[in-house]
């Protein structure tokens, strides 16, 4: 189960996900305004927590591979959407009328699914090495 690569890289995944409520999204320069996170953002919160969860059930079914390649790509789509989200809600929060003038700049909070969306495609070409892998040797049978 863990001694195969893609459990190392879907592991990988969900602990970096986790990092994401650690680090903030994006930083103000010159002011006292407090960083903005994902933890004050309710839709950040529940994406960010299915993509662990999603990684974590993920290592555990190395019995069904096509089972872990879905939940490897639905996986896939909420680091997107929790990518899209991000982008979305500092664009929102900077052209507001009252934050115009205040600037800053992305945090490491921002670039983490990008992360885990390396990871996941690594973690997917590992499953479906092993997926070729049985079927060549169900050939041979």
């Amino acid at each position: 189960m863990i001694q195969r690569i893609q459990s190392v890289w879907l592991l990988l995944a969900a602990l970096v996900m986790a990092a994401v409520f650690y680090f903030p999204s994006y930083k103000f320069q010159g002011t006292s305004m407090l960083p903005l996170t994902i933890g004050n953002d309710f839709v950040g919160i529940i994406l960010a927590a299915i993509s662990i969860v999603l990684s974590l059930v993920t290592i555990f079914r190395f019995k069904n591979r096509k089972s872990q390649i879905g939940m490897t790509w639905l996986n896939l789509l909420v680091c997107i959407g929790l990518q899209a989200w991000l982008f979305v809600r500092i664009n929102n929060f900077t052209s507001d009328a009252t934050n115009a003038n205040v600037s800053g700049y992305y945090w490491i909070g921002t670039f983490v699914p990008l992360v885990v969306i390396i990871l996941l495609f690594m973690a997917r070409a590992g499953i479906s090495k092993d997926q070729k892998l049985v079927k060549s040797l169900d050939r041979l049978r």
